[in-house]
């Protein structure tokens, strides 16, 4: 049991009212009095009983159309008695609800009246508490904190139903500041708007789209300063309007650039990067006469090509720029080696052939499938001078155009008692020819053995396999 429970709340409803001839609007306001023997309401002199409960948690009337309750539980006093230092006392007002636990405070009225306005005011100067929006509801609840010592109430009541400003309604959307632009306009979606009513069920005054208001977009069909707008219709109950600006960009473009490659000549035409991408825009690729094309470039010849692109957007993105430099391709020589000969084509007119030192231990077995017409000949091979070796090479050649010492070739064996005597007779240096996969005895004036061919070609021929023995 709370202490001074004998204490007693009286509110005295006095008409503040309009002043016009024929008011559509009242507002009562209301006070508390604790002095009073008993719980009442005061209204044109007339006492209204309210409800009366010890524990001073819950007190309802009804006056004028409008009724109205105090759902209210303290551990203190209901009604407090203020020490005259405090705001509300210097305004004539001596009582005031006891602040320690939070409370409700319920108003409804008649279908006929409509619920606009509510007031609190505070014994603070600085604290009023103001509730507008309830034109369209018949019934709206207002919950106080604790520590809001309310001395006086003011409710506004209309006859009619008067229209909401739309724009001050809670407005669920899903508008973001910022689109990128795609080429279709954007349309940012209104989920739903709804005035706050203070009712315990539902809560909320749901408004309809096409019955109570209307959206439309401005500038949203390109990129710029798009704004979104909601106007409540005419004869919906409700006025004015609501927007909302957002941005349309464009965005960057996204670029993956081409990726050099290195390819080895095959003698038609090869492509000499991975194709780039643009998201949003175009890849080109330099080529002749200082142009850009679309295609990605080719080329046939061994060498290195300087791979560059540009990038071009489209209308509905940023970033394109003149020219950027991706790295260089190669088309290498096409190298294939049979044992210890290698030939490498940088074109079709352009064959060489290098013949490399075996490891003097052993025969080399090589398979030539096709003839191979050889443009220049290069020996690995160190000779020493004065020192005669076997040398056998695989294609004919005039003798004229080898450099480095002289061939012998072998004419035959003879007896000389025990002995076997090797006959050999030197190449005619003028007129001679080295013929193929023959064997000669070569005497190095030179450690290199060089080859001269003047702008003709020599043949590597095609065999089903030959032994090449190179001697160190």
């Amino acid at each position: 049991m709370k202490h001074n429970i004998k204490q007693y709340i009286i509110l005295a409803l006095m008409l503040v009212g309009n002043t016009v001839a024929q008011a559509t609007e009242k507002t009562y306001m209301l006070y508390f009095d604790g002095s009073q023997g008993k719980p009442g309401l005061l209204f044109n002199e007339q006492y209204y009983k309210l409800s009366d409960n010890k524990e001073w948690s819950y007190a309802s009337t009804t006056v004028d159309g409008l009724t109205i309750t105090v759902n209210y539980e303290s551990k203190r006093e209901g009604v407090k008695l203020m020490v005259p230092a405090l705001y509300a006392r210097q305004l004539g007002y001596n009582w005031a609800l006891d602040h320690y636990d939070d409370y409700t405070l319920t108003f409804s009225s008649t279908e006929s009246k409509y619920i606009k306005q509510i007031i609190l005011y505070s014994t603070s100067h600085s604290y009023i508490i103001q509730q507008k929006g309830y034109s369209n509801t018949t019934l709206a609840r207002m919950a106080v904190n604790a520590g809001s010592i309310v001395f006086r109430m003011e409710v506004t009541v209309s006859d009619t139903k008067p229209a909401l400003n739309i724009n001050d309604a809670q407005i669920r959307h899903q508008i973001d500041s910022r689109y990128d632009w795609t080429g279709v306009a954007i349309v940012p979606e209104i989920v739903d708007i709804s005035f706050e009513t203070g009712t315990s069920s539902p809560g909320t005054l749901q408004l309809v789209k096409g019955t109570d208001y209307t959206v439309s977009y401005e500038n949203n069909d390109k990129p710029g300063k798009a704004t979104v707008t909601v106007a409540a219709n005419p004869g919906s109950g409700y006025t004015g309007t609501w927007s909302r600006s957002f941005d349309i960009v464009r965005p960057q473009v996204e670029v993956t650039p081409p990726t050099p490659l290195t390819v080895a000549w095959n003698g038609t035409p090869q492509a000499l990067c991975t194709a780039g991408s643009v998201e949003g825009g175009s890849m080109l690729y330099y080529g002749r006469n200082f142009l850009f094309w679309s295609d990605v470039p080719t080329a046939t010849n061994v060498g290195t090509y300087n791979i560059i692109y540009r990038v071009e957007n489209d209308e509905y993105h940023n970033g394109g720029f003149s020219s950027e430099y991706a790295g260089t391709a190669t088309i290498t020589p096409a190298t294939v080696h049979y044992g210890c000969l290698t030939v490498a084509a940088n074109s079709a007119t352009d064959v060489a052939l290098t013949i490399g030192e075996s490891d003097g231990t052993s025969a080399q077995n090589i398979t030539i499938p096709t003839d191979i017409k050889v443009t220049s000949v290069t020996m690995e091979r160190t000779f020493t001078k004065g020192k005669a070796a076997t040398v056998m090479l695989p294609f004919d050649i005039a003798v004229s155009k080898v450099s480095g010492g002289t061939f012998y070739g072998f004419v035959g064996v003879g007896n000389s008692g025990s002995d076997r005597e090797v006959v050999m007779h030197q190449v005619n240096q003028v007129n001679g020819t080295l013929q193929a996969h023959t064997p000669y005895l070569f005497m190095p004036s030179a450690e290199k053995m060089t080859f001269d061919l003047g702008g003709q070609t020599v043949t590597l021929k095609a065999n089903s396999e030959h032994t090449y023995t190179v001697q160190p």
